[in-house]
């Protein structure tokens, strides 16, 4: 997701008497349909899941255990294919929905960002 000044808002009508108003972050990186099972943990939980719509700083996993908006996670990412296991040394999680909710990458080691970059960088 964004920081700093990548956001926009818009007002939409609606028939009722008052417009609504509705704020969203422009994504700073393309996401990509993809699954891929991931294994996540955090010092309160540790549950097992599919991340979808991959991309190089974050996404949303469907997980075994709910986890609250600002936990710090650690996961472990297993791409498709013959592509090495990708390890993100800390996640945010931005919003949550029961056991589903999205991350975005806070800290990985520059090789595991390489593997995750070249794998994104195939899927173009």
């Amino acid at each position: 997701m964004a920081s700093g000044g990548n956001q926009a808002s818009s007002l939409m009508s609606y028939p009722s008497s008052a417009p609504v108003s509705t704020t969203f972050q422009v994504r700073s990186f393309r996401r990509f349909a993809v699954q891929c099972s991931v294994y996540y943990s955090s010092d309160e939980v540790q549950g097992t899941g599919i991340a979808w719509n991959l991309s190089l700083n974050g996404w949303r996993i469907d997980g075994t255990q709910p986890v609250e908006p600002g936990t710090v996670i650690t996961l472990c990412v297993f791409l498709p294919g013959q592509h090495p296991t990708v390890f993100i040394d800390r996640a945010t999680v931005r919003w949550s929905r029961g056991q589903e909710f999205g991350i975005t990458v806070t800290s990985i080691k520059a090789d595991e960002h390489a593997r995750l970059e070249q794998f994104v960088t195939a899927l173009i």
